[in-house]
């Protein structure tokens, strides 16, 4: 399943909006950080282990095209 992701800066919970889900994360872009958070978060949204997450485009950009794996 494929996913389009708006990122956020700050807390909130996960919204679905009209086909976008949007994420926050309080965590810097360095190292790869946010997009981690943002891979876990959506993992636990979706009820997946974290390694079935995996960001297709967007690694440097607010909004991101995700792919979650689902045994």
């Amino acid at each position: 399943m494929r996913l389009n992701v708006r990122v956020r800066r700050g807390k909130c919970p996960i919204e679905e909006k009209e086909g976008l889900i949007i994420v926050c994360s309080n965590e810097k872009r360095e190292n790869n950080k946010a997009n981690l958070d943002v891979a876990r978060q959506i993992a636990r949204f979706y009820s997946v282990p974290p390694a079935n997450v995996k960001i297709i485009a967007g690694h440097s950009s607010t909004r991101k095209i995700v792919e979650i794996e689902k045994d």
